[in-house]
Order: C-alpha cells, then structure tokens, then sequence
C-alpha cells in the first residue's frame, strides 16, 4: 500500500494482464478527519489558500472551482506510490484500470466535481502506457470521455438519485481487449475499447 497514514489506495491484479488500482481522493480531505490532526490541518490550509469564499463548498468565483469541502485529492505521497505501481505495470505489460471516488478528467465531469489534484494524477497516468481506464463516482449525472493518451475516463451515475420503488447498478465485463458496462436504472450501457 502507499506510504503511511491513514491513506486507503491498494492494487491487486485479479487475474493476468490486469491490475486494479484503487485511488484515496480523499487522502488530502477535511472531511471526516480530527480537526487536531496534522492531515486535517493540512487540507484546510490548502483548501482556505484556493478557495477564500466564507462558504468552503461555494466554487462562486473560483479559478479553480475544484477546491471545494465536498471534494478532496489524493497528495505528493500517494501520487508517487501510485506512479511505483504503474512503473511495474507497465514493465510487466498489464493492462489497469484506476479507481477512485472523484472524477480526474474535467471532459468526464464538471469542473468543480474534479479531484483538487486532478491534473498531477492525469500527469501519472498520462506518464505509463498501462492505464486503460479511470473509474470514478461523484458527480450523480455521470460522464465520459476518451483522453487523447486513450484512456477512457467512466464517471458512474449516481445511484443516489435513483427512485425508491426501482434498481440501479451496473456490472462491468473485462476481456482482453475492451470493457462492457452493462447498466440498470440509472446506469447507462458503455464499450470501451483498449
């Protein structure tokens, strides 16, 4: 796993040529963390340095709309980990597919539901040839886009939004060459090829 803290990331590979890499955006958050402790301190005081608005979850106004307290980002050390993982990825000639809760793409998101360092994560991926896809959750309307190194970039619908009375989920099927998404409800049907 990354290096020390309370940092959430691992990778596993299920089965031969894939790696699945899960991604802390929130290893950089406020949220639900001490106001004592120093990672805390930490993200407010990066937080307060981008976003000067009284209210912390108010973009008004911001040149970077991201720096939000609803929203988090994953910090120096994970993002070096995450970088030691893909360089022996890309030497073992994996395939893998990247996860976290918020979207690092601003063509898969809006701009103020992006991860605050969402550009440094982009710079890792965009750095190896392993990476196929991002999955991420956060922005309830979803998104999509194909980036121009071809990794395909799927914000999932949020199943929040779903009705009471009906289903919504969604199941991905991994083959040598390509993803399928098959959704329900909410969650819209998606090829990505690789």
């Amino acid at each position: 796993g990354p290096p020390g803290g309370d940092c959430q990331a691992y990778h596993f590979s299920p089965a031969p040529p894939f790696r699945v890499v899960l991604l802390d955006a929130y290893d950089l958050s406020t949220l639900g963390r001490e106001p004592d402790s120093p990672r805390y301190r930490e993200s407010l005081r990066l937080l307060r340095e981008k976003n000067p608005n009284d209210n912390l979850n108010s973009p008004a106004g911001l040149q970077e709309p991201q720096f939000v307290e609803f929203n988090g980002g994953f910090g120096q050390a994970q993002l070096d980990w995450f970088n030691e993982v893909l360089k022996l990825s890309d030497e073992n000639q994996e395939k893998v597919i990247v996860t976290g809760h918020l979207p690092i793409h601003p063509d898969a998101s809006d701009r103020v539901s992006l991860a605050w360092d969402y550009q440094d994560a982009l710079s890792v991926i965009h750095s190896h040839q392993c990476v196929v896809c991002f999955l991420a959750g956060h922005l309830h309307v979803g998104g999509y886009c194909l980036d121009s190194h071809g990794v395909h970039h799927l914000t999932l619908e949020g199943v929040i939004e779903t009705p009471a009375e009906s289903n919504a989920f969604g199941t991905i099927y991994v083959y040598k060459d390509k993803m399928i998404l098959k959704g329900r409800g909410r969650i819209s049907d998606r090829v990505m090829h690789f």
